[in-house]
């Protein structure tokens, strides 16, 4: 009887945590203070000040009001789209604008639904994955231009997310990601989740259950292990107490979503546009032999540099200069052909 109790009470605690709506979120990040705290931890020339911050705005992208940081600049040859992963928001992945404004290209920091301040409607229980996809899909639609080229740029599992965008829309010209880490694969589950049993039990039941628990929200951390976001404690902690970020909360039709979606090309067959994979040495949450089993298969043009001395989130030298280097490289390579 006092199991049966615990269950109940444990069901209804899942329910009340299920606040999908993200419609009362500040509309701009001058009305929030923490994104200012990832300061500290960075390199003077990835830091925000007030003459490089970017213009806000919102799009309604697939039924979402999506906000986004923008890095106008004008005449362009090339727009990047930053991509974050679970845990991260646009603003936080800005201060890689902010360090490669010399490359001469336009920047794009959406926040994807159920982080940074992006809007859910009221009547949405929760956010399949795939839908971050047609978000991207669609903002790629919109800011197509003749005269520059499109490029993904992912982060952390953004990186597999700027694959599965670049495979459904099919008309990306340049492909660049941190980790590229195939949710499907069991490896990469149990190196992604909290722990063994969450990856080879709980996500499975869940998978089963999932007429009635993708509705249930809880906090992101329960689920991964975002200690190793970065290689410094304190740091970590920033991100893992973010309330638009790594303190924010997922449900889990969204986990479900994910670790089950599956490509429109697989990546045997993947030859929409150019990869390159910037793998960080030090990354204990995705190590970088994960990555290259999907990179390996890919047969279009790609490049693989490692970041090294560089974790998960790559501040740290000579790992960001590497990363600068190369995707400076990269994006003079497709302007060249074009």
């Amino acid at each position: 009887m006092k199991q049966s109790i615990r269950i109940f009470f444990f069901a209804l605690c899942s329910i009340m945590l299920s606040c999908a709506s993200g419609s009362n979120r500040p509309n701009s990040y001058t009305q929030v203070a923490y994104w200012h705290r990832y300061q500290h931890f960075l390199p003077d020339e990835l830091r925000f000040r007030k003459q490089n911050l970017p213009t806000e705005e919102y799009l309604t992208l697939n039924g979402y009001e999506i906000h986004m940081d923008r890095y106008v600049k004008k005449d362009a040859k090339c727009k990047i789209i930053l991509l974050h992963g679970g845990g991260g928001n646009g603003r936080i992945l800005g201060t890689l604008a902010v360090g490669l404004e010399n490359l001469g290209c336009e920047w794009i920091a959406p926040d994807l639904p159920g982080f940074g301040l992006t809007k859910v409607p009221e009547n949405k229980s929760y956010v399949p994955y795939e839908d971050w996809v047609l978000v991207l899909h669609e903002l790629i639609q919109r800011e197509k231009n003749p005269n520059q080229k499109i490029i993904l740029f992912g982060l952390s599992i953004g990186g597999m997310l700027a694959y599965h965008t670049a495979a459904y829309n099919g008309e990306v010209d340049g492909l660049i990601a941190t980790t590229l880490v195939d949710p499907r694969d069991v490896e990469v589950r149990d190196a992604i989740a909290s722990n063994r049993f969450f990856s080879r039990v709980g996500l499975p039941i869940n998978s089963f259950f999932s007429f009635a628990t993708n509705g249930m929200h809880f906090p992101i951390k329960w689920f991964s292990k975002m200690e190793y976001i970065t290689n410094d404690p304190s740091f970590s902690e920033v991100f893992a107490s973010d309330p638009y970020a790594g303190g924010s909360k997922v449900s889990l039709g969204f986990l479900n979503t994910f670790l089950n979606y599956k490509p429109k090309i697989e990546p045997e067959a993947f030859q929409v546009c150019p990869v390159l994979l910037a793998h960080p040495s030090i990354d204990p949450w995705t190590p970088t032999h994960l990555s290259k089993q999907f990179f390996d298969k890919i047969p279009t043009k790609k490049e693989f540099v490692e970041l090294t001395g560089a974790g998960h989130f790559p501040y740290e030298e000579p790992g960001v200069s590497i990363l600068k280097d190369s995707v400076a490289n990269f994006i003079a390579s497709l302007i060249r052909i074009r």
